[in-house]
């Protein structure tokens, strides 16, 4: 949370998720959370999605928690 998207140098992320967003704010992981090929088309993660808005928004609250 209101980390870059690009966090780990060791982590090969994919262009289509870099080109998603700079930072995930909690907008920014409502969106990929709920549909991630949606929110960055041609992105190789295999997830299908959260679809429940109440998880996301249980999840995103304790991600928050580790935030800076």
């Amino acid at each position: 949370m209101n980390r870059p998207v690009q966090f780990y140098d060791d982590f090969n992320y994919s262009g289509a998720l870099i080109d998603a967003a700079e930072v995930w704010t909690p907008e920014e992981l409502n969106a990929f959370l709920e549909n991630p090929r949606g929110y960055a088309p041609g992105t190789a993660m295999s997830y299908n999605g959260m679809r429940s808005a109440e998880d996301r928004a249980n999840l995103i609250a304790y991600l928050a928690t580790f935030a800076d």
